[in-house]
């Protein structure tokens, strides 16, 4: 009988530890939310998506440069946009630039091009940015607030044109404010290219 007892004694822990892991639920990780970068808060931008082509985004430039004032960017002129390679270090194009412009001073061209490797790992924010980047020096002779070897430390804001490859997390809502300053000609350290001929 006492042997009995002790196996029941010894019995109920192992009942009650069995019938609390029965009822033990498996807590599933909560998956992080995307971030807000790229969540579109405007409808005028509402139509891009992963599969907009640059030409998408040429068209959407030039209304954006129209509502805010500007002409149109491309009237009168041959427009090129276009993809490259990998970026050509020996030309100046160097990992924290995801384009190039080219015949800036040729008042009949808006030319660049956008290196598609990086296009294609952007979001779509990123991808406004760096395509309004380029078009800034194509269109508007826009130059860095200051280049590589000038600059001593970013600003509290990054005016679209002091970068073509912004941070993957940006928000929207710093591009809108951005882009306004943009075609207004407001940031800290406004350059053009000097085109006079000598």
């Amino acid at each position: 009988m006492k042997l009995l007892q002790g196996i029941l004694v010894m019995s109920i822990p192992l009942l009650l530890l069995q019938c609390s892991k029965e009822n033990e639920v498996e807590v599933e990780p909560v998956a992080e939310e995307e971030p807000a970068a790229n969540i579109i808060t405007d409808p005028f931008y509402a139509d891009l998506n992963d599969k907009s082509t640059l030409l998408d985004y040429w068209e959407l430039f030039v209304k954006d440069a129209i509502r805010s004032g500007k002409p149109d960017p491309g009237a009168g002129r041959v427009v090129s946009v276009f993809f490259g390679n990998e970026p050509d270090f020996a030309s100046g194009v160097t990992a924290d630039h995801a384009g190039r412009a080219f015949n800036i001073c040729d008042e009949g061209t808006v030319s660049f091009e956008i290196i598609k490797s990086f296009w294609e790992d952007f979001s779509i924010p990123q991808r406004l940015y760096t395509f309004y980047h380029e078009a800034g020096h194509a269109r508007y002779k826009y130059r860095h607030p200051c280049e590589s070897f000038e600059c001593t430390a970013l600003p509290e804001d990054t005016p679209i044109m002091w970068l073509s490859v912004p941070s993957a997390n940006t928000p929207f809502e710093n591009f809108l404010a951005d882009k306004e300053n943009f075609f207004k000609r407001r940031w800290d350290g406004v350059r053009y290219f000097n085109c006079e001929q000598n």
